[in-house]
């Protein structure tokens, strides 16, 4: 049984979720499983399925970045000494960067996996408001070409971006989708009357483009529907423009919910009609999968990650990016039609089964050591 330490900036608190339990829970049947991340505080806790090791969270984001992934050198070689770690998946590039070292010129027997879900840089710099992003950018990508040459493997969730990347590094990967816990995200056959948005509220996501095609096309509806946007809002000034639109229309029936919790999630999908996408880039997005686990359908930008397998395969009506007449074509093409909803719905639960079943979780990371030790 190989040690398997998971090394990035997600914050799974000190109690995990029941979720995140689900997937440390099923890996530990093939891995002994580790954490290191940030905390509130400096704290080690043992979980039945994870040992999870939490760094004090500096104040500043800046300050967060530095000491993580690039101060963080002796912490981590102690941490991998002590536990005898044999694979460190590392959340993106820069997470890897410190574990490439430790592995280049400690020659420390590990291998290192960098999980790519996306244009990184993107993320990185427009999730967030950054100052000196040029300077932040020139180094991010120095480290990112370091780390892709160093690396043993790439875990992407989708197929074609992964392999552009791999090809690109002349590295070996495999592609499979983020965690989503099958028994949370599931169809209870609740009433549905809701518009729902889940994600980040940040340009890339495309809420603002949303918030309007949704007042349109509520108002032509006698605003029967509400709309409720579910999500981190890490970028302060895109989320005042969507709520000045909202004030300065007088809009009653759009909705900021925040950020909760897998099984609230869960329900707000099965209160939910159709799910509202917009964005201009996409990995393999999970918020897809756990919607196709509830029976929800989606209409969605046509971008690549979305239009396959979803659009393709899963219950995902697709309109061309940023072109509101399409969306709304697509929209009441989908209201008129209860057959349609009916349809979707059948096509994105049997696609959110084959994604994200029982075990595939496991299954896909028993793939991953097999390629390491091939």
């Amino acid at each position: 049984m190989k040690n398997l330490m998971f090394y990035g900036t997600t914050d799974y608190g000190f109690d995990i979720s029941k979720s995140d339990e689900e997937k440390f829970k099923e890996l530990s049947a093939n891995f002994s499983t580790f954490v290191m991340t940030y905390g509130k505080e400096q704290k080690q806790i043992q979980h039945p399925f994870v040992n999870i090791t939490y760094l004090k969270k500096p104040k500043y984001l800046i300050t967060q970045y530095l000491y993580f992934y690039l101060l963080n050198y002796k912490n981590l070689n102690r941490y991998v000494e002590d536990n005898k770690i044999n694979i460190i998946s590392a959340k993106d590039p820069i997470s890897a960067f410190l574990p490439i070292i430790l592995k280049t010129f400690n020659k420390k027997e590990i291998k290192i996996v960098i999980e790519h879900h996306g244009d990184f840089l993107d993320l990185l710099l427009n999730q967030r408001n950054f100052y000196l992003k040029r300077i932040i950018k020139i180094i991010s990508m120095i480290i990112s070409n370091f780390t892709y040459k160093k690396c043993d493997l790439l875990r992407g969730v989708e197929e074609t971006a992964t392999k552009e990347l791999a090809n690109k590094y002349n590295q070996k990967y495999i592609y499979f989708p983020a965690w989503v816990d099958h028994t949370i995200f599931t169809n209870n056959k609740m009433t549905r009357n809701n518009f729902l948005i889940v994600g980040n509220v940040i340009p890339r996501k495309g809420i603002l483009f949303l918030i309007k095609q949704f007042h349109i096309f509520s108002s032509t509806n006698n605003n029967i529907y509400d709309l409720k946007i579910v999500g981190n809002t890490p970028n302060k000034d895109y989320l005042k423009k969507c709520q000045d639109f909202i004030n300065e229309n007088k809009i009653q029936n759009i909705h900021f919910i925040g950020s909760v919790d897998s099984e609230n999630i869960s329900d707000l999908m099965n209160s939910s009609l159709l799910l509202l996408m917009a964005s201009s880039y996409e990995g393999l997005p999970r918020v897809l999968i756990e919607s196709s686990l509830c029976g929800l359908p989606s209409l969605s930008s046509s971008i690549r990650g979305i239009s396959s397998p979803f659009g393709d395969q899963g219950g995902t009506l697709l309109y061309k990016y940023n072109n509101s007449s399409d969306f709304h074509q697509k929209l009441n093409e989908f209201i008129n039609n209860k057959t349609l909803q009916e349809e979707l719905s059948k096509k994105c639960q049997k696609l959110g089964a084959e994604l994200a079943g029982e075990n595939m979780f496991l299954n896909n990371w028993i793939r991953v050591e097999q390629i390491l030790y091939e």
